[in-house]
């Protein structure tokens, strides 16, 4: 009689559940995982009040989150990771802060890097070294973050592979538009890298009369929101922007949507592109990092290069001169998610991992 193989109980390691494109994947790929005979919990180091934690609830996904001191938060984390076979980290800072008893835990450890960045610093060159001897294998979500990772650390011991990011594909009500209005969007973290004042400056470029037909509308919080919204008052201030702040909504990020426009100098594999495209929405993207493996130019999107705010702005135009577009390449931004970056595919990827 065939043994019916037993379960395994993961832990996923987050430095917060704030509004993130990781921390939704985090959250998706445990949705998943439960259809895989899989236990998955996610245990943040943030604050229990952070804004996705509610999310975990809803989905009925355990989640524990430590607002205590420091020792304190570092011994509850250890005794609660006792009870799990898969330490699954997902950044690098969620790392360093387990180093100090990983060695103690004789788990399973995977490793995923979300971003790019090499961490080739000298600190962080020695904390690789030291820690890689606990990672059963480190994974990427784009080629370029394994090249850049590797080229920094010497890791070629370490099972390593790129998993793509993957997505629920459940599409949002659509709000209809307005008459000549194109709806654009701003989805993510508002930081230097993201470089959302670029967006406020290819459409400044736009000829007078057509600035008029746009909406833009900015969902995230972070360090240059206010930088973000004192060039909008003093060089744009008859355009019509909303700030949203932080929503951990999609539904209501995606459904009043006709465009995403992705302005960052670095990404990984975009969840914020992969969501909107999920949704049928086509997406202008800087062509950086794991961006053209989602945007395929003048197919599912279309690519200019990072702070290049007139190529920007000739985009923009062109798809408000052919308002055809949105729907034509948001048909195919959706198939092709579908076909290839669904989170059921991921989900099967990383317990193959966990075997080892």
């Amino acid at each position: 009689m065939k043994q019916k193989k037993t379960s395994k109980k993961v832990a996923h390691i987050i430095g917060s559940l704030k509004i993130g494109g990781a921390e939704r994947f985090i959250i998706d790929l445990s949705i998943a995982q439960k259809k895989l005979n899989i236990q998955p919990a996610i245990i943040s180091l943030g604050s229990p009040t952070d804004d996705l934690v509610g999310t975990c609830h809803i989905n009925n996904i355990p989640v524990a989150s430590y607002s205590s001191h420091s020792y304190i938060k570092l011994c509850r984390v250890f005794m609660v990771l006792l009870k799990f076979d898969v330490i699954h980290v997902h950044s690098p800072h969620a790392l360093k802060y387990l180093s100090l008893f990983l060695p103690l835990l004789r788990k399973t450890v995977v490793y995923t890097r979300h971003g790019a960045a090499p961490y080739s610093s000298a600190p962080w060159l020695r904390f690789h070294q030291k820690i890689k001897q606990y990672i059963a294998a480190v994974t990427f979500v784009s080629q370029e973050g394994k090249d850049n990772f590797h080229q920094a650390h010497e890791w070629g011991n370490v099972t390593s592979v790129v998993v793509d990011n993957g997505v629920l594909i459940e599409p949002v009500n659509k709000v209809p538009a307005k008459s000549e209005v194109l709806r654009i969007g701003s989805v993510g973290r508002v930081i230097p890298l993201k470089n959302q004042i670029g967006l406020l400056k290819a459409i400044q470029r736009l000829p007078a009369d057509l600035q008029t037909n746009v909406e833009i509308h900015f969902f995230g919080d972070g360090l240059s929101l206010e930088d973000l919204k004192t060039f909008y008052k003093e060089k744009t201030p008859t355009l019509a922007v909303t700030f949203h702040g932080m929503v951990n909504d999609r539904e209501l990020i995606y459904s009043s949507l006709d465009l995403l426009v992705v302005t960052s100098e670095t990404e990984g594999l975009s969840m914020v592109i992969i969501e909107a495209m999920a949704n049928s929405i086509p997406v202008v993207a800087t062509n950086v990092g794991g961006n053209p493996r989602l945007v395929k130019h003048d197919e599912t999107g279309w690519l200019f290069e990072f702070d290049d705010d007139q190529k920007l702005a000739e985009q923009i135009l062109n798809i408000m001169n052919n308002r055809s577009l949105v729907d034509e390449i948001g048909t195919n931004a959706l198939a092709y998610i579908t076909d290839n970056f669904s989170i059921e595919s991921s989900a099967k990827k990383y317990a193959e991992l966990y075997e080892k």
